[in-house]
């Protein structure tokens, strides 16, 4: 069985998005400066129990927040509107809901921009199991 995290993880590898490195829960001190990259970090937002029948839960509610830093380099050529769109219909089309897409703003620190998406997926036990 795999998190939801792992679940997101794997969407976004399929996906067009131009990321340079993708974390889970958290981004290992020695990428913390690594403002020459699009790094993304995905951390759960949700794990409970949403749907009840016969006395027990019978599926889960899974949410995966999305903290997308991008690169500071001049070579990169990001249409950023264009590929958060694309990555928030993406994430539509492989059964994740997008219920929460802040504004962007700059790290005090090393001025990249960043971008917080959060996303949620109902499933099934039954899928939980077979993924």
């Amino acid at each position: 069985m795999k998190r939801p995290v792992e679940l997101v993880q794997e969407v976004i590898r399929s996906s067009q998005f131009p990321f340079d490195e993708i974390f889970i829960d958290s981004i290992p001190k020695e990428e913390l400066d690594s403002i020459n990259k699009t790094q993304v970090l995905l951390t759960e937002s949700d794990d409970s129990p949403e749907d009840y029948g016969n006395s027990d839960f019978v599926t889960l509610l899974y949410g995966v927040y999305i903290q997308i830093f991008y690169t500071n380099s001049e070579d990169a050529a990001i249409d950023i509107t264009k590929v958060e769109i694309d990555l928030m219909k993406y994430l539509v089309s492989n059964d994740w809901l997008v219920v929460q897409s802040q504004k962007h703003y700059l790290d005090p620190d090393t001025g990249q921009m960043i971008k917080n998406i959060t996303v949620q997926r109902t499933m099934t036990l039954s899928e939980i199991a077979n993924s």
